[in-house]
C-alpha cells in the first residue's frame, strides 16, 4: 500500500494521530513526510523532528526522519502537528519499522485527524497567526485529548513528492546579544518599531535574563490594558529560526512579537496568549531577524519570562580552505565568505532569509563557493533532486551551467546521463528564440559549451559534436553587437547601451576575439558596483577578468568590492552590503586562480597558478580527491611551488614561465625541462609547452617541488 494525502476537512492547522502496537525488540525505524506546511512529528511524547514542507523547496519532497530511539515494544502512539495555508492543504507520511518482521507505514484513512482550535488567522497587515495557549490540551505531545474529537482523516489531492539526499539540520537555540530598546507603549495598536515612553504603569524587571540561559526570569506587569511592557532584542546578525517562548502567566496575557531583518522595521508579526502556569511554546515555521520587538500586555498580575529565543537550524560543513597572500586581509575576506555560506546552507540554498527563492544564477555562484570551501556536494545534489529543470531564458541557460559544474566537480557521470535530456531540451528552446541581447547570447554560448561536456561525459559524442557546432554559431552571431569605436559590445546589435554585465559574460565565456578582450578588459578592471549592481555581478566581473589574463586588475577589483566591505557593520556579505539576502564571496576565485586548483572534464585535475601581482600565496583547496595543500613564490624572475598532491589520476601541473624563453624547470631536485627540451623523469608522464607556460602531467599522488630558473 502506497501512503495517502491527508487533511482535516477545514482547518489551518490539524493533529494527526497514528497507533500501532510492535511485538519484538525494535531494530531500525524510518519515517518520510511531505507537506504543504510545516509540520512537527512526535513519537511516544518526544519530538522527532520538524519538517519544512514547501517553504524547503520549490517542488514537494520527502523529509526523512529516525523513528528508532523513540520506538519501544507494544503500543506506540505517533502525532503530527501540521500546518497550511488555508487551501489545497496536504500531508503524506510513509516509512519502514523493524523488529522480528518489517512493516510499512503509511498515511491514509485509518489515521485519525482533528483540527487545532488554538491557531486563529489574523489580518491585521503584521501578525498573521495568533496562537491561544489555553485552547490547545496540555501535553497533547502525549496524546491527552478527548477522545471523541477525533475523525477519520480524509483523503486529498496532493503531489507525489521526490527523493533526494540532503545535509541533516542541527538545532541550536540562539539567544539575544543585547537589549536596545525598553520601555512602555500603546498595547491597542499593531506591534511596530517605536520610541517607548519611560515607563509608568508598566513593569519590567531583570530583562537581562533574556540574554542567556539561567535561572532568572524577566518579570513584567502592566497596570493600564491599554498599555505595554516593549523591548527590542538584538540577535546580532540575521538568524533564520523557530521563535521560542516560555513563561508563567495568568491566562489571557497576551505576548506580540514582531521580526526586523533591519533596524527600524518590523516586516512580520505574532502573537502568543498565555494560559495558567508555566508554558514553553515553539512556533513552526521559520522566521528571520535580526531584531525582535516583543511587547506583553493584559497582565495585571505579573508574569515571569524566562526564555525569548529563536531555534536555528544549522547545516554543519567543515570548512576545509585556506587562503594566505600579502597584502589584503584576505583570510578575513575568507572567513566573511564561510559565514555567508553557512547562513545560505539549508536542504538547498536559501537566497533569502526567511524565505525560498529559486535561481540558478545564485546557485551556479554560491555552489562554486561552496565545492572550494567545504568541498561537499550534498547541497548542490539538493537542488537538482529538488527542482524541476527550469524552461525559458536565463534560468534555463544556468541550469544548464549548474549541472555541468557539480558533474564535473563530483565526477559521476550517471548524472550528466540522467539530466542532459533536461540539459538539451532546454536550450533547444532558447536558441530558438531570436533577437536576443547579447548578455543572454553570450550566456546561451557558455550553456551550450556546458551541453557538449555534459555530452562528452554521458559518452554521446555525436551530440557533443553538434553542440560545439551550435556553439561556433552563437560566437559569431555575437561579432554583430561589436562597436569598434567604443571598443565594446553593446547590449544588442544597434544599442548605445554598453554594460557591465553583457562585457563581462563575452569574456567570461572566452568569446571576444584577442584584439576584442584586451579592450574590453579596461571597462572591465575599472567598473565600480552602481545602481541594481552587486556582488553576484562582481563575481562574474572578477572572473572574467581572470579567464581573460588579467589576475592584477581582478585582484584590485575584488580588493575595492569585497575588500571595502570588511569594515561594514554585518556577519554576512548580504549584511555587509545592506540588502540582508544572500550574497556572494571569493572563495572559488582565490581557489581557482590564485592557486589555480580547477576539475576539468573526465577526473583531469589541473593546477595553473595565476600570479596576479603577488609575490606568494599558499592555501588549502578541497576537491573530491581529497584537500590539496601547496604554496608558491615568484621572486627575482623565478618560481616555485609546492604541494601536497591527493589525486592518484591525471593532474596537469602548470608551471609559469614568467617571460623566459628557455626556462629550466625541476621537480623534486631532478631537471625535467631545459633548452624547451624534456628530461625524462620518474615522476613527469608528459609535458605540453605552451606559450606562457610549460605543463607537467603527474599521474600519481605525492608531494612535489618544483623550481623555475
Amino acid at each position: 500500500m502506497r501512503s495517502q494525502a491527508i487533511w482535516h476537512s477545514a482547518s489551518l492547522a490539524v493533529y494527526f494521530r497514528h497507533e500501532l502496537y510492535l511485538k519484538g525488540p525494535v531494530k531500525r525505524g524510518v519515517l518520510r513526510c511531505a507537506g504543504s506546511g510545516p509540520y512537527a512529528i512526535y513519537l511516544n511524547g518526544f519530538l522527532v523532528g520538524r519538517g519544512l514542507g514547501k517553504e524547503i523547496a520549490e517542488d514537494a519532497v520527502w523529509e526523512e526522519f529516525d523513528l528508532s530511539m523513540a520506538l519501544q515494544e507494544g503500543n506506540n502512539l505517533l502525532l503530527i502537528q501540521a500546518f497550511g495555508g488555508g487551501e489545497g492543504d496536504w500531508l503524506r507520511a510513509e516509512g519502514e519499522i523493524e523488529t522480528d518482521i518489517e512493516r510499512e507505514l503509511n498515511s491514509s484513512t485509518s489515521w485519525q485527524v482533528q483540527g487545532i482550535d488554538a491557531w486563529q488567522a489574523m489580518n491585521d497587515g503584521v501578525i498573521g497567526h495568533t496562537y491561544v495557549a489555553a485552547l490547545e490540551p496540555e501535553e497533547w505531545a502525549s496524546g491527552r485529548f478527548r477522545t471523541e474529537e477525533w475523525r477519520e482523516a480524509r483523503v486529498v489531492e496532493g503531489p507525489e513528492p521526490r527523493h533526494w539526499m540532503p545535509l541533516v539540520a542541527v538545532e541550536e537555540e540562539v539567544w539575544a546579544r543585547s537589549v536596545v530598546e525598553f520601555g512602555e507603549v500603546d498595547s491597542r495598536e499593531s506591534i511596530a518599531w517605536v520610541a517607548p515612553a519611560v515607563m509608568e504603569t508598566a513593569k519590567c524587571v531583570r530583562r537581562e535574563a533574556l540574554l542567556a540561559r539561567g535561572k532568572t526570569q524577566m518579570r513584567t506587569q502592566t497596570r493600564d490594558a491599554e498599555r505595554a511592557a516593549y523591548l527590542v532584542l538584538d540577535f546580532g546578525r540575521v538568524i533564520d529560526g523557530f521563535p521560542r517562548l516560555r513563561l508563567r502567566g495568568r491566562s489571557g496575557a497576551v505576548v506580540d512579537l514582531g521580526f526586523a531583518r533591519d533596524w527600524g522595521a518590523v516586516e512580520s508579526g505574532l502573537r502568543y496568549v498565555s494560559r495558567e502556569g508555566w508554558q514553553e511554546w515553539t512556533f513552526p515555521r521559520i522566521m528571520a531577524c535580526r531584531y525582535l520587538v516583543m511587547r506583553v500586555s493584559q497582565c495585571v498580575e505579573e508574569v515571569e519570562v524566562d526564555r525569548v529565543s529563536l531555534v536555528e537550524r544549522r547545516f554543519e560543513v567543515e570548512a576545509r580552505n585556506r587562503f594566505e597572500a600579502v597584502g589584503e586581509d584576505w583570510d578575513s575576506i575568507r572567513r566573511v565568505g564561510e559565514r555567508t555560506l553557512s547562513a545560505c546552507r539549508r536542504e538547498v540554498y536559501a537566497l533569502g532569509w526567511g524565505q525560498r527563492i529559486y535561481d540558478w544564477e545564485k546557485f551556479y555562484v554560491l555552489a562554486q563557493n561552496e565545492f572550494y570551501t567545504t568541498g561537499c556536494s550534498d547541497v548542490a545534489r539538493a537542488v537538482l533532486a529538488s527542482n524541476e529543470a527550469p524552461i525559458g531564458g536565463v534560468s534555463t541557460c544556468f541550469y544548464a551551467l549548474f549541472v555541468e559544474l557539480v558533474q564535473r566537480h563530483i565526477g559521476d557521470h550517471r548524472l550528466a546521463i540522467a539530466l542532459l535530456p533536461d540539459v538539451l531540451g532546454g536550450l533547444e528552446a532558447v536558441t530558438g528564440v531570436g533577437g536576443s541581447s547579447t548578455a543572454l547570447g553570450a550566456l546561451r554560448t557558455g550553456a551550450w559549451q556546458a551541453a557538449a561536456a555534459l555530452c562528452r561525459a554521458a559518452g554521446k559524442v555525436q551530440q557533443a559534436l553538434e553542440c560545439e557546432r551550435v556553439v561556433a554559431r552563437e560566437r559569431e552571431g555575437l561579432q554583430a553587437a561589436w562597436d569598434e569605436e567604443r571598443g565594446l559590445f553593446a547590449d544588442s546589435v544597434g544599442s548605445e547601451d554598453f554594460t557591465l554585465r553583457a562585457n563581462g559574460l563575452v569574456l567570461y565565456w572566452g568569446l571576444a576575439a584577442e584584439k576584442q578582450r584586451n579592450r574590453v578588459v579596461e571597462l572591465l578592471g575599472e567598473a565600480q558596483l552602481v545602481g541594481d549592481d552587486d556582488l553576484w555581478q562582481a563575481f562574474f566581473v572578477a572572473s572574467a577578468l581572470w579567464r581573460a589574463g588579467e589576475g592584477e586588475r581582478a585582484l584590485g577589483y575584488m580588493q575595492r568590492t569585497w575588500g571595502a566591505l570588511l569594515e561594514s557593520e554585518g556577519w554576512t556579505w548580504g549584511e555587509k552590503t545592506g540588502r540582508l539576502a544572500a550574497e556572494p564571496g571569493v572563495e572559488a576565485l582565490l581557489g581557482a586562480y590564485v592557486l589555480g586548483v580547477r576539475t576539468k572534464a573526465e577526473g583531469v585535475l589541473e593546477i595553473r597558478p595565476h600570479l596576479s601581482g603577488l609575490e606568494r600565496a599558499e592555501g588549502v583547496v578541497p576537491t573530491a580527491y581529497g584537500d590539496i595543500e601547496m604554496a608558491w613564490g615568484a621572486y627575482s624572475g623565478g618560481f616555485s611551488l609546492w604541494i601536497a598532491l591527493p589525486h592518484n589520476g591525471e593532474t596537469h601541473l602548470a608551471v609559469p614561465r614568467r617571460g623566459k624563453r628557455f626556462p629550466q624547470i625541476a621537480i623534486n631536485g631532478e631537471t625535467v625541462w631545459r633548452n624547451e627540451k624534456v628530461h625524462p623523469n620518474f615522476h613527469v608522464q608528459d609535458l605540453i609547452s605552451e606559450s606562457e607556460w610549460v605543463v607537467l602531467v603527474l599521474r600519481k599522488a605525492g608531494r612535489y617541488e618544483i623550481a623555475m630558473h
